[in-house]
């Protein structure tokens, strides 16, 4: 418990949005723990402009974004830079939902929200029905995978869970799962998102038509290791996005600077693809401010 919070801490100190004010940052992170504790209940936070944010103690999804702006500091403002209104935002493991808010609150970019459990979607459509995006957002509570069929997956990691084969695990529960290529509109044009917790190469074969056309213009997806789970590496998956055309990028909101990569994120955590390095690099130059409350009030 004592790593966990030291953990927290610096993570705070040190992200990007707390520089020169990281003592309040962490003070907002202490009164947080007392306050929604006391409480016991979820409260409404304003977040990136005019949207919100439904949470309360547990809502280990959501919280990061409170304590320091936008937890996924260099993914999500990409996402609030690069992506298109006119593009469909896909995401894949959306849990409650933070990038969707993001896509379809501020954007203003229509959504395709997969998440595979019951449980889950109920957080995900509150978080939709409180930032009034109902018309913007389709939720399918499916999982994706490389074949049709169904799959087992835990239900008891909060963010963190993921397809098991264990289906003995009494918190498992057997979900219903298809393809991108099967699920997808292909007259549509795509902006990814995939966090499926090392599930990711499955995913994307499903997807090769849809992902690898010159309808994708970007993919944000975790990779840190978790597929070797699952049989597949990082390598595999980030050797499968070279195939498909994709560039690794890393992007640097501050100066709205996108900046080729040898390789995938070797740090842990997500690594951005684009297909068309100058558009996508056009499209952050002129994207306009958005202004994060959670961050004090920083517009960038």
């Amino acid at each position: 418990m004592l790593n966990q919070l030291f953990s927290i801490v610096r993570f705070i100190r040190r992200h990007p949005l707390t520089q020169g004010h990281q003592l309040k940052a962490i003070a907002d992170f202490a009164r947080w723990q007392i306050a929604s504790r006391l409480l016991g209940r979820k409260v409404v936070i304003p977040w990136v402009d005019g949207t919100r944010l439904l949470t309360g103690p547990g809502e280990t999804g959501l919280t990061g974004n409170l304590y320091c702006g936008l937890m996924e500091y260099e993914d999500m403002l990409f996402l609030l830079h690069a992506l298109d209104p006119e593009e469909t935002f896909v995401d894949i493991g959306a849990n409650a939902g933070a990038y969707t808010i993001l896509a379809s609150g501020v954007v203003r970019s229509h959504s395709i929200a997969f998440e595979p459990l019951p449980d889950t979607v109920d957080r995900l459509v509150d978080q939709i029905q409180l930032n009034r995006i109902n018309d913007l957002v389709s939720v399918i509570n499916m999982g994706l995978s490389d074949h049709a069929g169904e799959l087992s997956f835990t239900s008891n990691s909060d963010t963190m869970n993921k397809v098991t084969f264990n289906d003995a695990d009494g918190h498992a529960i057997r979900v219903r799962v298809s393809t991108l290529d099967s699920e997808l509109d292909t007259a549509k044009r795509y902006f990814f998102k995939i966090d499926v917790e090392g599930f990711e190469y499955q995913v994307l074969q499903g997807g090769l038509g849809i992902i690898g056309s010159d309808q994708t213009s970007a993919l944000i997806i975790e990779l840190n290791g978790s597929g070797e789970e699952f049989g597949h590496s990082n390598e595999d998956v980030h050797r499968a996005l070279l195939a498909l055309q994709f560039q690794p990028v890393s992007y640097d909101p501050r100066t709205r600077t996108l900046k080729k990569m040898d390789g995938y994120n070797r740090i842990g955590g997500n690594t951005i693809y684009v297909k068309d390095f100058e558009l996508m690099s056009k499209r952050c130059k002129s994207a306009p401010k958005r202004c994060i409350h959670t961050a004090n009030q920083v517009c960038i």
